[in-house]
């Protein structure tokens, strides 16, 4: 047996409730093709037609003889006259209905917390929570009729053509409260002249062995950190020889403009990070507005993972350049200490895994001790350098020595060099 009224009820108390919330400081509101009144009493003329779905919320609905509602109604904390047609359902919460002989509903009729008089016809289903039922002598019913936690009374002749459930019992539970009161400010008793001091607790410091075990937990984190980042370093030389090369000849060729560019590039980030913060913020508020309408969830998700498909690219293109430059600096220190200790032949492997192995543990060092004092602001100016380099390179893409100073000499021909007799090769410069 289908029980479609108790569905409706309890759908439109799910819809009805978060709509409450948004709307509730204005009336008259246009939605989709109806329109939602609130704290304001509707009374349609006599033959008058309503097209469209009618909500009204702390407020009364009266539908004359010879009125037409065209469309869903739906009525909170209000009462319900019904003398004319409603071509839809009605769900009528914390309310009475009073369905005259001449009224019909051509849908559900589903009322909560109040009480029914039908004397009319109801040609859906007719459902009852927490409400006494009186069903006229003139009364029809074409659907099933269901009474939860309820009474019901039934004159001679009053019809119902569907299946019949009264009075189930249910506990009784105050699903839809009446309108909210303020509470009695109780009184506030005297207070003496003189009150004894109240003793405020001590604070202590962490102990010793809490100390001792922060520090421990803080070598073991950054220890994991460590060998993690001198393990992406690793694999990005191994992926990407040429563009970590290109960004250690950068650095080589252009140490000044690399470390100003990565600097600058620091600060517009922070400022791009504050404006980005604000604007996640706005973009989940206006999304949480839309999902409490419950109709409008799908596009206030969709607006979710739009801002975060388009605000997320740029802090990990920023911390991307970041281990790329650190990568391509320390190429360029383990080539320095390979060749100081006597190696002539350095794979860019070995560079990197010495670079490293200089780098990332004297990092580690200032993080253990001071985090904020000194380490962040050594990891800002030590990656300042590689940043730069990997913008002048555009990410390893192109070599960076063409403006550099180098591009300004030439370097002689063959025959040139034939002729110079065993001297070394130099450039020539070309004399304007």
């Amino acid at each position: 047996m289908k029980k479609k009224g108790l569905w409706l009820g309890l759908v439109s108390l799910l819809l009805l409730w978060p709509a409450t919330i948004v709307f509730a400081d204005e009336t008259g509101l246009d939605f989709g093709d109806g329109r939602f009144f609130v704290d304001e009493d509707v009374v349609l003329e006599p033959g008058e037609t309503f097209d469209g779905d009618l909500g009204i919320f702390d407020g009364d609905l009266t539908v004359p003889q010879g009125s037409t509602v065209n469309g869903d109604v739906f009525v909170t904390n209000g009462d319900v006259g019904l003398a004319g047609r409603v071509n839809g359902n009605l769900v009528v919460i914390n309310g009475d209905l009073t369905l005259a002989e001449t009224g019909q509903v051509r849908g559900d009729a589903f009322v909560m917390s109040g009480d029914l008089e039908i004397a009319g016809r109801v040609k859906g289903d007719l459902s009852v929570m927490f409400g006494h039922l009186d069903l006229v002598s003139t009364a029809v019913v074409d659907g099933d009729l269901t009474v939860l936690s309820g009474s019901s009374e039934r004159a001679a002749g009053a019809q119902v053509l569907g299946e019949e459930m009264p009075e189930i019992p249910l506990p009784k539970i105050p699903l839809i409260p009446d309108k909210p009161r303020l509470p009695e400010i109780p009184e506030i008793p005297e207070v003496p002249d003189w009150t004894p001091p109240v003793p405020l607790p001590e604070v202590h410091g962490a102990s010793l062995g809490q100390q001792i075990g922060r520090f421990i937990g803080r070598i073991i984190s950054t220890g994991f950190l460590s060998l993690l980042f001198v393990a992406v370093g690793l694999l990005i030389v191994v992926v990407w020889p040429r563009a970590t090369h290109r960004v250690a000849d950068c650095i080589a060729a252009l140490p000044a403009q690399s470390f100003g560019l990565g600097l600058l590039t620091f600060l517009i980030a922070a400022v791009l990070e504050v404006v980005a913060a604000v604007l996640m913020i706005l973009i989940i508020l206006v999304a949480a507005a839309l999902i409490a309408t419950v109709i409008l969830i799908p596009i206030g998700l969709l607006l979710i993972l739009l801002s975060v498909l388009v605000l997320l690219p740029v802090p990990l293109m920023l911390v991307g350049a970041m281990v790329l430059g650190w990568v391509g600096l320390a190429e360029l220190i383990g080539q320095k200490v390979l060749r100081a200790l006597g190696l002539s032949q350095v794979t860019p492997l070995g560079a990197v895994l010495a670079g490293l192995l200089v780098t990332v543990p004297l990092v580690a060092i200032l993080w253990v001790l001071t985090p904020l004092c000194c380490a962040w602001p050594f990891i800002i100016l030590l990656t300042s350098v590689g940043l730069g380099a990997v913008i002048h390179t555009r990410f390893g893409a192109q070599s960076c020595r063409q403006s550099g100073p180098s591009s300004q000499a030439e370097v002689l021909p063959i025959e040139a060099m034939d002729e110079e007799d065993g001297h070394p090769d130099v450039p020539l410069n070309r004399t304007p």
